[in-house]
């Protein structure tokens, strides 16, 4: 890895297109993963959640399992990075999700403004994650294909959780806060993260110094309607 791909952050395609059901796979991880070594997505077809951890993809199926993906499989959507951590702390004898988010946003150069990675490594008292499901053509709507989407409750828990923080004004380009994925130490089990505590272990940050957006290069794509004025509500309904 070369020192100017560290911590700039590339995203393939937006969530306003997956808003307009754009769930088709439009580039294979070969390709995704010379841009980053951690990072979270969705699958072909809406498939299940994508996390990328140590530069390998796994796909979180509806059956809560973890799967390796191969070179030439695909995904419609996603968001990595070569992380290389500015920031970092310890978690000892137990922190909530807000107590944690509250201690990042204690270092100065770390700003509702900016898009920042995280990585939270170690036991977890419980995460709680969902999948969305397999979707097939013709493609409903987002906020359709998300309303079944089986949920799963980890205690006492060794993996890795980790994702991006997006400033509020990119929400349809990503999803504004922070949107988290989660695998276990073993990588058999994971998912959308929506409630996590952490026992014990190391929180790392990293500011991500530009921004590079790949909308795909497909005829699907291109003939979209994809200007939805209820796009940043059905977002927000996706994700809550």
């Amino acid at each position: 890895m070369s020192e100017t791909k560290a911590n700039h952050l590339f995203q393939h395609s937006t969530m306003g297109a997956l808003v307009g059901a754009q769930f088709a796979g439009s580039i294979t991880f070969s390709e995704l993963l010379k841009q980053g070594d951690i990072g979270i997505g969705t699958l072909h077809d809406f498939d299940g959640e994508l996390i990328v951890i140590d530069g390998k993809p796994y796909q979180i199926k509806s059956d809560g399992q973890a799967y390796l993906k191969t070179p030439e499989e695909t995904t419609p959507y996603a968001t990595v990075s070569h992380f290389q951590p500015k920031l970092s702390f310890e978690v000892t004898g137990g922190k909530t999700r807000q107590e944690i988010e509250a201690k990042i946003r204690e270092y100065e150069t770390i700003s509702p403004n900016i898009f920042f990675a995280v990585k939270l490594t170690g036991v977890f008292r419980s995460v709680d994650t969902r999948v969305v499901p397999k979707q097939t053509r013709p493609y409903q709507q987002l906020v359709e294909a998300v309303k079944k989407q089986p949920v799963f409750h980890f205690e006492e828990v060794k993996g890795t959780v980790l994702g991006f923080w997006t400033p509020t004004y990119f929400q349809g380009i990503g999803v504004a806060g922070y949107h988290l994925h989660f695998i276990n130490e073993d990588r058999t089990a994971g998912g959308h993260v929506f409630a996590y505590d952490m026992l014990e272990g190391t929180v790392e940050i990293a500011p991500q110094t530009d921004f590079h957006l790949q909308v795909p290069n497909t005829k699907e794509y291109y003939e979209a309607d994809l200007n939805n004025p209820n796009m940043v509500a059905q977002i927000e309904e996706a994700e809550n």
